[in-house]
């Protein structure tokens, strides 16, 4: 039964106006440290969007057992409050491709159009590649979780090297077109190059959002993992799909860390959606605290990356 004590975060996760007020901040906080830089309105946009496929994921496959805007909710205010990924460059539609990748990745699930959403998956892992190179290695894991979706065969196989192929495929054509055949070799170069390991690129701000995020990871991992019997078998398997990304892009940003902006992007989409599962299901004494805990967190976190970002720390 519900306590009132957890009437609070009931409210939050399951009322309507919980997206609306987590745009409006967003709104806010964004033109607070983009009000001289108009053009990172691109990265707005972007995230926007992404947050919006992230909720239709979680609405298309039942992904939590109840009506709730909160993992595009969570999303926005976390990219709200990490002020560098507000800065607009071509890095900021790797969400984009992310989400859609998990998307049709999902829609492959037991499924005789199986080839098909798998070609449009590994398809959108391509071009997120092209922007990304260290995203070229979740490629093999890819097909490990096509195994529990009970998606893989032959024909499948091949439609996911296809997909992934066809962005170089097309950009060789370019190549070949404009007479330069040696313009793609950097494209191909960059997916097996490893750099040597530098942390010291990066900056006290990079290194506390990294430690938000990977500790929060964590946490909402193992909670799910303890009541994970509750959800149908279906949701199961895609919601530790969710958890293994995570954990995927936490060892790439450890041996990338140069790439850490692009892959915390990726982060907060895990992050969000099994952060809103735990908030949106359980309602007790430890999901009060954490509740609150985390809406602190995210108050705290949010004025040190503005003073950091206003006072060039």
């Amino acid at each position: 039964m519900l306590s009132a004590r957890n009437r609070f975060q009931y409210h939050i996760a399951t009322g309507r106006g919980t997206l609306p007020v987590a745009v409006v901040l967003t709104l806010l906080i964004w033109a607070a440290t983009s009000v001289h830089d108009w053009l990172n309105i691109g990265s707005l946009l972007a995230f926007g969007f992404a947050s919006y496929l992230l909720l239709e994921t979680e609405t298309q496959f039942a992904l939590i057992r109840t009506r709730t805007t909160l993992p595009a909710a969570s999303f926005l205010l976390f990219y709200a409050a990490t002020v560098f990924l507000h800065e607009a460059s071509i890095s900021c539609i790797l969400p984009i491709f992310f989400i859609l990748m998990l998307l049709n990745l999902f829609h492959s699930y037991e499924s005789y159009h199986a080839p098909g959403y798998l070609f449009q998956s590994f398809l959108f892992l391509g071009l997120g590649s092209l922007i990304l190179p260290p995203l070229a290695w979740i490629t093999p894991l890819l097909y490990i979780h096509t195994i529990s979706l009970r998606s893989l065969n032959a024909r499948s196989f091949f439609a996911g090297i296809m997909g992934f192929t066809l962005p170089y495929w097309l950009l060789f054509g370019y190549f070949v077109w404009t007479d330069n055949l040696s313009g793609i070799s950097p494209y191909l170069m960059r997916l097996a190059q490893f750099q040597p390991i530098n942390y010291s690129i990066l900056t006290l701000t990079h290194y506390v959002t990294w430690g938000i995020t990977l500790l929060s990871s964590i946490l909402f991992s193992i909670l799910y993992l303890q009541s994970a019997y509750k959800d149908k078998v279906q949701t199961r398997i895609l919601l530790r799909i969710f958890i293994w990304m995570s954990l995927w892009l936490n060892i790439l940003i450890a041996l990338h860390p140069q790439y850490l902006k692009e892959l915390l992007s990726l982060m907060l989409i895990p992050n969000a959606m099994m952060g809103a599962h735990y908030f949106a299901l359980t309602y007790n004494r430890v999901s009060r605290v954490l509740f609150n805990a985390t809406l602190l967190t995210w108050v705290l976190f949010c004025l040190f990356n503005l003073w950091m970002h206003f006072f060039n720390f």
